[in-house]
Parts: structure tokens; C-alpha cells; sequence
């Protein structure tokens, strides 16, 4: 059984500035990262963190529940593990291929109609901000965990339940998503990340996280 001292509903204060603390370093991570990455200054808002039971990831994910999404993913693979997710909502997804080439019309297409390079565009976008919340939180964490390599699906929250989540959805009792903006000279990009410990390391992911701010 899981400690219930790091159930959602009892964490203190201590415990929620150490999540605030992971997403504030991830996304200076991230926000470096990008900004080689498009060619041009990249900044990050101060991100907003929620914890809540994986099974209402729906609620905390605040993207469109009426339509796909692009969702990028990675799981670890050793010492601490835990599942990443990035979600990109379609308005966000058009505005990063826009920043990077000139295709006119891409409202009007489905996600999944997307060409192969612009799919890869948003994989590696994603990507970038996965890989950086690893290196934060094995910072953070004191770890040395080893992400396996992102995919890139295109598909609803409600999805989830089926593909990155089938496997602990009942374990895992809680999920933290980290909600935050991009932001260029010319663009403002949605970006949500959901970070989910998995089952059998729950314990030792928590207890890494919050040792030294309580």
C-alpha cells in the first residue's frame, strides 16, 4: 500500500512548493532548450501545478475535451520511474509549425492528416520538453533515471486511459500536471505536462521530492 502520507488530498505547503520548485526548473530547462531549438528567444510562464488521482487527469489536462490532441510520452526506465506526458492542443500545434515553416491553411486539417515533417516538428518540440523535465527532476531528485524514446500520438484525454495510462490507472494514486505558456516574440503556445509516477516506485518518488523542503 501506497504511504498515505503523500496522498493529494494531505500534502503540506513544504510539499506543494517542492512541486512548484519541479515545474519552475523544468521549464527553465525547457525554455533554454527551445530557444536553440526554434532560433529565437524562448521564454516560459510561471508554471501552474496540480495534483489530483491519475483518473481525473482529464480535469487537470486544460486542453479541449471535444478534440485530439498532439500527446508526446516517455517512460523511465530505471531507478525512479515514472511516466511524462506533453499535450499540445491543435491551436498550439498550428502555431509551432508556423514558427518554423510557411504552410498556409493548417486550420482547416485534422492531426492527423499533418505531413510526416511537421508531425516530426511537434514530436521533437515535445520531445525537448520531456527530456529536460527528466534532467530536472534527476536533479531535483537526487536520481539517475533513463527515459525511453518519446512517440509522438495524436488523440483525446479521454484516450489516455487506453494507451499511456492502461497500464496504472488503478495503481497510481496520484498524477502532477504542470500547466504553462511558451512564449515568442510573435506566439503564445499552450502547453500542459503530466508527470506520473509509476506503482512501484510511487513511494520513492515522493519521498526523493519532498526529503529536503520539509
Amino acid at each position: 500500500m501506497h504511504n498515505e502520507k503523500y496522498s493529494f488530498e494531505k500534502l503540506s505547503e513544504f510539499q506543494l512548493d517542492a512541486l512548484r520548485e519541479v515545474g519552475n526548473i523544468g521549464a527553465g530547462h525547457a525554455a533554454v532548450a527551445l530557444t536553440q531549438f526554434l532560433n529565437r528567444s524562448t521564454y516560459m510562464s510561471i508554471p501552474n501545478v496540480a495534483l489530483d488521482r491519475v483518473k481525473s487527469i482529464h480535469k487537470l489536462v486544460k486542453m479541449p475535451t471535444d478534440q485530439d490532441l498532439a500527446i508526446i510520452s516517455l517512460n523511465t526506465v530505471s531507478d525512479v520511474k515514472y511516466s511524462l506526458l506533453v499535450f499540445f492542443d491543435k491551436e498550439s500545434v498550428v502555431k509551432i509549425v508556423d514558427l518554423m515553416t510557411t504552410e498556409p491553411d493548417l486550420e482547416g486539417k485534422d492531426l492527423s492528416d499533418f505531413s510526416p515533417l511537421f508531425k516530426s516538428l511537434i514530436k521533437e518540440t515535445g520531445s525537448i520538453l520531456l527530456l529536460k523535465y527528466v534532467e530536472a527532476l534527476n536533479y531535483f531528485l537526487g536520481v539517475n533515471s533513463f527515459p525511453s524514446p518519446p512517440k509522438l500520438r495524436f488523440g483525446s484525454i479521454d484516450s489516455l486511459q487506453d494507451h499511456e495510462l492502461k497500464d496504472n490507472t488503478q495503481e497510481v494514486p496520484a498524477v502532477l500536471v504542470v500547466e504553462c505558456d511558451i512564449f515568442t516574440s510573435k506566439r503564445n503556445i499552450a502547453v500542459d505536462l503530466a508527470i506520473v509516477p509509476q506503482s512501484e516506485t510511487f513511494d520513492q518518488f515522493m519521498t526523493s521530492l519532498f526529503t529536503d523542503n520539509e
